[in-house]
């Protein structure tokens, strides 16, 4: 008889375990549905009450950007056709527009770098420059997407817009659009083949890539350009990823492998959903430790840029020269919508260097990106930047002698003419630290130290001159506001008084028909 009790209350505990893991179930399941019946009350809300009628598919796309803004992260995107098919071609390396990276920044649209050669960098467009209007509409919260649409367009096309450079000086620019077939993998000069030459100084067999972003081409150039520099004798070679706004991350790890040993941590990704993923080198280096490499890197350093800097620092196969990357280390994957309707390109997860440092610049980071090898802190203000770019794009190709000699008979540019010449103390102090690691054996000294507090130095710098040009705006504003009140006429005496926003509701006139009133009055702030 107790041996059935027992059975009884084992088969009840059992059941009622049972119903408690549904209910808890049932629960958690249904929680996100009761969560999505706000989301419907309102739409069918306005669908069926708004003053006037609606687009449903407008208003579905209004839902849709409003909960992708609130993530306020300006890598997560929703994609319509018309956006995917932008933006594959920008990953194939060819597209339509002015030629620029950028990113939302405080609002409005920020360039992250103008792309070598393209309409925009022709232009004089800076890396860093704010556009504040395009064809004379603000672009305070104008969304990316939209921005992007109003700069792209058919090629020969122009399109005006107005910048603010880090100076605070503002630019009304009119770009014309073109074709932009992006080549990756570049040189300081061409020959007079038109081809770039990669050497800047034969004799000493130092080489010279600059890499302007990572896309399906890359690793194919980079291979090719390896190859005819190790037949020219290279004996060191400096890698350029200044403005390099990043790219795929596959092409990334396929060209910090040509560099690293098989095995060699690369880069881990991690997420919330599914374990960390770790990429290793996987094929032998095709450039061997016998060759000293140096990466030039700066603030417009991003993403897969990043990468190609952190992994070769943290295994100690390169020098870092320059001053502290971006920031920005963060996966974005790409989920097709069914229907066609688009797709999302949400932010899944974050890298991390093989030290374990965190690429990604979150708010309260105080660490971020890649920093440059201690002693070899070269920073730049926004005036020296812009000199030195605007010194690149007046030669647009630089070449020695204006490409009059044979490249192999010409002199190597040195140090002192890189910074006299080309007004670029960052790639000359490269220069410097390549001939210097050839001559002794060991790395020199080619810039400052410490260098967190050089980074925290510079940032201070630049916000003081930030406060400095909003100070000096909103003096201009105020004397633009004393010369509208001097120069304009008085109200004649018998002008209507103008409307008071503030009266209260019992002294708004009485119209002579009922009105429906289905709001809360809130008081005034």
């Amino acid at each position: 008889m107790r041996h059935g009790i027992s059975t009884r209350l084992g088969i009840v505990t059992l059941l009622a375990a049972a119903m408690l893991l549904l209910t808890h179930t049932w629960a958690r399941t249904a929680s996100p549905f009761r969560d999505l019946d706000l989301l419907i009350d309102i739409r069918h809300e306005l669908l069926t009450g708004y003053v006037e009628e609606l687009d449903s598919s407008e208003l579905n796309r209004a839902a849709v950007e409003g909960m992708v803004n609130d993530l306020n992260d300006p890598h997560t995107d929703f994609l319509t056709p018309e956006d995917l098919e932008r933006f594959e071609r920008q990953i194939k390396g060819e597209f339509s527009g002015i030629g620029a990276e950028v990113d939302e920044y405080e609002g409005r649209v920020r360039i992250i770098t103008p792309l070598p050669d393209s309409p925009a960098w022709h232009a004089g467009v800076m890396a860093g420059d704010i556009i504040i209007e395009i064809e004379g509409e603000s672009t305070l919260n104008m969304s990316l997407n939209e921005a992007v649409d109003r700069l792209t367009g058919e090629a020969g096309t122009d399109v005006t817009f107005t910048v603010r450079h880090d100076d605070g000086e503002e630019q009304e620019i009119t770009v014309t659009r073109d074709r932009i077939r992006i080549q990756s993998v570049r040189g300081l000069q061409r020959g007079n083949d038109q081809h770039f030459q990669h050497m800047l100084d034969a004799e000493r067999g130092i080489a010279y890539i600059w890499l302007t972003q990572f896309n399906d081409n890359t690793v194919e150039e980079m291979a090719e350009v390896l190859d005819q520099l190790g037949e020219q004798g290279m004996r060191a070679l400096i890698v350029d990823v200044r403005f390099n706004p990043g790219g795929l991350l596959e092409e990334a790890r396929e060209v910090v492998d040509l560099f690293l040993p098989p095995g060699a941590r690369i880069v881990s990704v991690r997420g919330r959903a599914g374990p960390e993923q770790v990429l290793d080198a996987r094929y032998p280096a095709t450039i061997g430790d016998d060759i000293p490499v140096v990466v030039l890197a700066n603030e417009a350093s991003a993403s897969a840029a990043e990468i190609l800097a952190g992994s070769l620092k943290d295994h100690d196969r390169a020098l870092i020269v320059g001053s502290r990357t971006f920031g920005k280390g963060s996966v974005q994957q790409i989920r097709m919508l069914e229907g066609g309707q688009g797709a999302l390109k949400m932010t899944n997860a974050y890298y991390y260097l093989p030290s374990g440092r965190l690429v990604h610049r979150r708010d309260d980071s105080e660490q971020w990106g890649v920093d440059p090898s201690e002693g070899a802190y070269v920073g730049l203000s926004a005036r020296q930047m812009r000199d030195m770019l605007e010194r690149r794009r007046q030669n647009d190709v630089l070449r020695h002698n204006n490409g009059d000699d044979d490249p192999a008979e010409q002199q190597p540019l040195t140090p002192e003419r890189i910074e006299a010449d080309l007004l670029d103390p960052q790639l000359a102090a490269a220069l410097r630290a390549a001939i210097g690691r050839l001559e002794t054996g060991n790395w020199p000294t080619v810039g400052a130290g410490n260098v967190q507090a050089r980074v925290s130095a510079d940032e201070r710098d630049n916000l003081l001159e930030e406060r400095e040009r909003l100070q000096e705006r909103l003096s201009e504003i105020e004397r633009q506001l004393e010369a509208v009140d001097t120069n304009g006429a008085e109200a004649p005496d018998d002008a209507e008084p103008e409307a008071d926003a503030t009266r209260d509701d019992d002294q708004a006139p009485e119209t002579g028909a009922d009105v429906e009133i289905d709001i809360e009055l809130q008081p005034a702030p």
